[in-house]
């Protein structure tokens, strides 16, 4: 924009904006004088003292006709000020300038009984009658709320009529209480306008804070943009980058059992370097979807009392070879510690923070530590001898896809996820989470559990465990790479596969005689879910064990996931896995139907 005309769009809007603060001063003005309209009879004991001074006075009939046209007065406008009231908001001008002619009548009733007091009544009662009406138009100067023209209305005929009475007595005192009431004008004026100021300056705060959390907000919904558009982009990103990786995963595990089997040194020598680096490949995508999986919210508890310990030894087991590989010791120092918790989320952290030790401690070893801590809780350290991390970036660690000491973005050194996954799961778990180290010196990541009374633990899953007898497997997916890649695999390992693109097709199969043990249906297809179908096939084959296999990372479809009646998979999965995967599938489902016979015979 051009900065003359940038000039002129500021110069538009300070003027609109100082349109708009008028208007909300006088509609707050306005609201002031509603309420002082509707409370006119609160002046009603002056009133009465001012009448019966001046039927005192002799003026008879006069003061009956004036206080009768007095309260009859006040209650018209009462009942206009409860209409205008109603109509305010929607055309506050016109309300406004009806009030002050409201206050311009009843200005006029007000100081109609005067003549009487000045030609009849002494100095001193006619001195306690200027008192006590002046008394009454100083509260009006709060009263008028800041409108000049409002106050002018209703105090002008009394002033006037004031002055000129004064005047008409004459004498010192007559000359001396002219002066008084003329300057009252002026010094009720100048009340009045700083009134109007503090209306002024509050309504313009007001704005100022209304600018302010619009402001706020509408950076606070762009940045919400910015992030949803992220987690898309990463969710599309990663569906886009499992669907190739998965079928060339059942391929590479394809390749591994041929390889071993001709017993080729090049040709097993090949098939582990691909399956390394498939390997690599899907570490960084896991790391995606547990950010994923922890963003939407849909990673579901299960709190028990757990040996640290033993949890430290699944770590270990996991990680020994690869920090034998580094030529680093990996050390456990835990005594009988029992804590509450959920043991795969405490494993994920612990496995995340061993991790990240390993990949930056060139030389040394890494240390898992359990101890009391005075409260009573339980501390669980993850220490390593590494360089340490500075003070200025011990908060940015904990940051999506921030390394230190990686700027080359090293690969094998991961995408920067692992203490963004410890930091949300600690979170999710309730769990304080601190950071202690010196450069130099290594760093500790020290975590606060609360203690549990030493009991049976659930066991630990295993990491890994036999493929089990031949199934038949019935695979529905709509991309061919995947569905003949899969097929071949358990083909290879003695299974029965028939693959299919579509549930009609799949439900033609089974029509046909072919007898599964288990469904292996991918979520996204053309026209349908993989739960469609795995509904519709239920229907006629009820019980029939199913995995879903999905690339879909997006949050919305992890919580759809979360709900699902099936095993939920995520590609990319090499063939050994999925294996597994549907062997215990079948097996889970095996001792749940036997469960239920038993039962059944039980209540019979």
């Amino acid at each position: 924009m051009a900065p003359g005309l940038a000039d002129r769009t500021d110069a538009d809007n300070a003027a609109a904006r100082e349109v708009r603060i008028i208007e909300k001063v006088d509609a707050l003005c306005l609201k002031h004088m509603l309420v002082f309209a509707r409370r006119g009879f609160q002046s009603l004991p002056i009133v009465l003292v001012i009448a019966y001074l001046a039927f005192q006075d002799g003026a008879g009939l006069w003061v009956v006709a004036w206080l009768a046209i007095w309260m009859v007065g006040q209650a018209l406008i009462r009942r206009a000020a409860g209409r205008l009231q109603r109509r305010a908001e929607a055309a506050p001008a016109q309300a406004l300038r009806a009030m002050t002619r409201l206050f311009a009548r009843s200005g006029i009733v007000a100081v109609a009984l005067m003549p009487v007091f000045f030609l009849r009544s002494t100095d001193v009662v006619l001195l306690f009658v200027s008192f006590l009406l002046s008394t009454q138009g100083g509260g009006l100067v709060m009263l008028a709320s800041g409108i000049q023209r409002a106050w002018l209305s209703y105090a002008g005929p009394f002033v006037v009529v004031m002055i000129v009475g004064w005047l008409w007595r004459g004498g010192a005192m007559g000359y001396v209480m002219a002066y008084v009431m003329a300057t009252t004008v002026p010094l009720s004026l100048m009340s009045v306008r700083a009134q109007r100021k503090e209306f002024t300056d509050q309504v313009r705060l007001l704005d100022d804070n209304e600018i302010l959390s619009a402001s706020l907000k509408a950076e606070r919904d762009r940045a919400e943009a910015a992030s949803a558009s992220k987690t898309r982009f990463f969710a599309a990103a990663s569906h886009d980058l499992r669907q190739p990786l998965h079928a060339l995963s059942i391929n590479a595990t394809t390749l591994d059992l041929v390889a071993r089997r001709s017993g080729d040194p090049l040709l097993i020598e090949l098939s582990q370097g691909i399956g390394s680096a498939l390997g690599q490949s899907r570490g960084l995508l896991d790391g995606l979807l547990d950010i994923s999986r922890l963003d939407a919210h849909s990673v579901s508890l299960h709190t028990a009392s757990h040996d640290v310990a033993a949890l430290m030894e699944a770590v270990r087991n996991e990680f020994a070879a690869l920090a034998k590989q580094r030529g680093l010791s990996l050390e456990i120092d835990a005594g009988p510690l029992w804590v509450l918790t959920d043991a795969d989320q405490l494993l994920r952290i612990l496995g995340n923070l061993v991790d990240n030790a390993i990949k930056f401690t060139p030389r040394g070893g890494v240390r898992l530590q359990a101890r009391h801590a005075p409260d009573g809780r339980v501390i669980v350290s993850v220490s390593d001898s590494g360089p340490g991390i500075a003070e200025a970036e011990r908060e940015r660690v904990f940051e999506e896809f921030y390394q230190v000491g990686n700027p080359s973005r090293d690969r094998s050194q991961g995408l920067g996820l692992g203490l963004a996954i410890v930091r949300r799961t600690a979170r999710l778990l309730e769990i304080p989470l601190e950071l202690v180290c010196e450069p130099g010196r290594g760093a500790r990541f020290e975590l606060s559990l609360p203690a549990a009374a030493a009991g049976a633990a659930p066991p630990l899953p295993p990491n890994e465990s036999g493929i089990g007898r031949p199934l038949s497997v019935l695979m529905v997916d709509d991309e061919p790479d995947a569905l003949r890649s899969l097929c071949t695999y358990l083909r290879e390992i003695g299974w029965t596969a028939r693959g299919v693109a579509c549930g009609d097709d799949a439900q033609q199969i089974l029509d046909d005689g072919f007898r599964a043990d288990v469904l292996v249906v991918d979520f996204r297809l053309r026209g349908e879910t993989g739960q469609d179908v795995i509904t519709r096939l239920r229907m006629r084959n009820p019980g029939l064990p199913a995995v879903i296999v999905s690339g879909d990372t997006s949050a919305q479809r992890l919580r759809t996931f979360s709900g699902l009646a099936a095993v939920v998979l995520h590609k990319p999965i090499d063939g050994a896995r999925l294996a597994q995967a549907l062997s215990e599938t079948v097996k889970a489902s095996t001792v749940s139907a036997s469960s239920e016979v038993q039962r059944g015979r039980d209540d019979g």
